[in-house]
């Protein structure tokens, strides 16, 4: 997709198409005599994310809020921080809580590889090849031939060294980058987590799903 058809798709200039490349929230697909050339998909998920009152909250808030959605333990924010984030959630949408949580990753990798894997921590789709997983969102189990999972940023070239993974507009690894202040772990699937990443889904049932699911944990939030 071209920079001038993403900016009408999102409804911004294209300058501003541009900036979110540089910064990894929109995924380039390949540079073109100095023309950038982006991944439509990650242009429909921006398109998704439409802009709430307030702003994203900041990466290692945004891992406690998804946390605390979970109903998981929290060690790397204040207590204060927390007992905030339980008010906003609360009165929170699952369209707001998926825009105040996009700084929950740094940027997106499309990898392509031969491994297995392993050291990457499954979300979204990805989850659904476990029966679990599946039975929670009402969706179908299946294997998919592509992989979606987070890993932490300082781990990026580590990992894709060990599953031999290299850089490719359209790799079947879809690596969600977790930056380094966000100080979680990137340890254990959230609930929460997967029911945001399903939202952005293509598929019609993968995103109700995920907004269900996240509609009933806000529910839930004491």
């Amino acid at each position: 997709m071209s920079v001038a058809d993403a900016a009408e798709r999102l409804q911004v200039t294209p300058r501003q198409v541009a900036r979110l490349a540089n910064r990894g929230e929109l995924t380039v697909a390949r540079t073109v005599g100095g023309v950038l050339l982006l991944d439509g998909a990650s242009v429909h998920r921006r398109a998704q994310a439409r802009p709430h009152r307030g702003r994203p909250l900041s990466a290692a808030a945004a891992w406690a809020a998804l946390a605390l959605l979970s109903d998981e333990s929290v060690d790397w924010v204040d207590p204060p921080v927390l007992s905030r984030l339980r008010a906003r959630l609360r009165r929170s949408s699952a369209e707001e809580v998926a825009w105040l949580v996009r700084r929950r990753m740094a940027r997106v990798k499309r990898m392509q590889g031969w491994g297995d894997n392993t050291g990457l921590l499954a979300t979204g789709t990805s989850v659904l090849a476990d029966p679990y997983w599946g039975e929670l969102f009402g969706l179908a189990t299946v294997h998919r031939d592509d992989f979606e999972g987070y890993v932490a940023e300082d781990r990026v070239e580590s990992t894709a060294r060990d599953l031999g993974l290299i850089e490719a507009p359209r790799g079947e690894y879809y690596l969600r980058v977790v930056p380094t202040e966000a100080r979680w772990p990137v340890d254990e699937i959230y609930i929460a987590t997967v029911a945001v990443d399903l939202m952005e889904s293509l598929d019609t049932r993968e995103a109700a799903a995920g907004h269900r699911v996240l509609t009933q944990l806000l529910g839930q939030v004491s």
